[in-house]
């Protein structure tokens, strides 16, 4: 039973003695302590699901699906996975698992659910150039970058992740003095 599970079902217990009330102080006593149990439990703090990366995620994504248990999911690098080796993130999720805390993290992210870390974003600008003309875009419809102003129409692209600016060539930009990069939030 959950939280909410459980605050509904003293909330229909409160509600049926509150039929009865006044009948006897029996049940007075006990509407009393149904509903002071009832806001104790409101107070509760829910566990914050863990925050994982995109790869964690799949990883325990295709491990449900292939009914591969936690015990086996911890151990990323057994002989049991020599197919989700080939994975581009493979690297990423041995480290991940390898490393201190992160195991009870998964395990958690596991058993009560997580929520996916966003990729950070980044505006790219031209130092010393016009504004309007100034900011890295990416048109997803012709698949071209160029320079332009910061405004996003229906199929341009001007806040990238890393991977995608690494992917269309400009990896350098967080490392030239030309261009200056700026973090922004989705």
């Amino acid at each position: 039973m959950n939280k909410q599970e459980l605050i509904d079902k003293l909330a229909s217990l409160v509600g049926s003695i509150e039929d009865f009330k006044g009948i006897s102080t029996f049940h007075d006593g006990k509407y009393a302590g149904l509903e002071h149990a009832l806001e104790l439990i409101k107070q509760l703090d829910e566990p914050q699901k863990p925050v994982v990366p995109q790869f964690v995620a799949d990883w325990i994504k295709y491990c449900k699906n292939t009914n591969v248990n936690l015990q086996h999911a911890l151990l990323v690098g057994d002989v049991y996975f020599y197919n989700y080796a080939n994975q581009k993130d493979f690297s990423k999720l041995k480290e991940f698992l390898e490393t201190e805390n992160n195991q009870e993290t998964f395990a958690r992210a596991w058993l009560d659910g997580y929520t996916v870390k966003k990729e950070e974003r980044y505006i790219v600008k031209v130092k010393g150039m016009e504004e309007g003309y100034n900011i890295l875009n990416y048109r997803t419809s012709a698949d071209k970058w160029f320079f332009s102003g910061e405004t996003e129409p229906l199929d341009y692209r001007t806040k990238h992740t890393r991977k995608q600016l690494e992917i269309g060539g400009f990896g350098e930009v967080f490392n030239n003095p030309l261009f200056e990069v700026e973090e922004v939030e989705e």
